[in-house]
Parts: C-alpha cells; sequence; structure tokens
C-alpha cells in the first residue's frame, strides 16, 4: 500500500502537476521527482502565489530537474497497476495524475483511494482530526511521509 501526493503549478483549471511522489505505509519504499512541463506541451499556467506561499518550487527549477512526462507516466503507471494507492486529497490528485496521463495520450490506469480508508471505520474520525492538525511542507514526499507516519500511528492506536 502506498500513498500518494502531488504538488501543481496552481489550483485552477490551467494547472498541472510539478511533483510527484509516493511512500509505502511501512515507509520501506519512497520515490520522489519533479516533473518538466516543458516535455509535456501546452503546460504553461504558473501560479507565482503557489510557487511563493505553498511548494516553493519555481518553474526553472522544474525544467532543469524535473523528469520527461511520459518517463513519470511510466512510473506511476507501474506503481498503480501494482499497489493499492492512497491520497488525503483524492479529487485533486486524481485531477493531476489525468493531467499527466493526457499530455502522453493515455487515460489514468487506475483510481486513488482516500487515505481514510487505511484505518478500520471506528478510527477515522481520529485519522481525520489528526490530519487537520499537522503542518504539512507541501513538498510531496515529505507530505507523503507526514501522512504514512499518521496512519501507522492512528492504526497502532497511538495518541
Amino acid at each position: 500500500m502506498f500513498i500518494l501526493d502531488i504538488e501543481a503549478s496552481g489550483l485552477v483549471d490551467e494547472s498541472y502537476p510539478i511533483e510527484i511522489a509516493w511512500v509505502s505505509l511501512d515507509g520501506s519504499e519512497t520515490f520522489s521527482t519533479l516533473i518538466n512541463p516543458e516535455s509535456a506541451g501546452g503546460w504553461d499556467h504558473w501560479d507565482n502565489y503557489a510557487e511563493t506561499e505553498i511548494h516553493g518550487i519555481s518553474r526553472q527549477h522544474c525544467c532543469e530537474r524535473g523528469k520527461d512526462v511520459v518517463v513519470v507516466a511510466q512510473r506511476v503507471e507501474k506503481l498503480l497497476l501494482g499497489h493499492p494507492v492512497f491520497s488525503d486529497a483524492p479529487y485533486q490528485d486524481q485531477r493531476w495524475l489525468s493531467r499527466l496521463f493526457e499530455s502522453v495520450g493515455r487515460s489514468c490506469p487506475a483510481v486513488l483511494m482516500p487515505i481514510d480508508q487505511l484505518v478500520i471505520r471506528s478510527r477515522r474520525g481520529e485519522l481525520n482530526r489528526r490530519l487537520s492538525q499537522i503542518n504539512r511542507p507541501h513538498r510531496a514526499v515529505h507530505d507523503c511521509m507526514l501522512l504514512a507516519d499518521v496512519v501507522r500511528q492512528v492504526r497502532e492506536g497511538c495518541i
């Protein structure tokens, strides 16, 4: 089981994914990469507020250090087809995954599941309460690690 997180160029319809990461629930596997928006074609929108106030990632940094959308889509597809994948914001992250796969002429091969499904029903309120209290750095891999840690604590009954 994996927890996935995506950072985007902004929050409007023209936005697109710029960073993706996932962490196995037990913490043994992690993956993180920036995505080069120039490799997608047509990914031009950039929200300066998102850059300066949310994730702190510049478009130039993504272009210089990011991987090609084809490479990222292939890696994500292997994850999605081989494992259950969860997100604390499945609607938003699914939207960014769809944009990623559309950029390579494909449809997203799987649907993300809500993170609260990782704990028994009677503990979901506690999970949601704890998730609402954590301070996230809005960098994909760090957010994934924080989310996995909270899920593990709630599953183990640690409060």
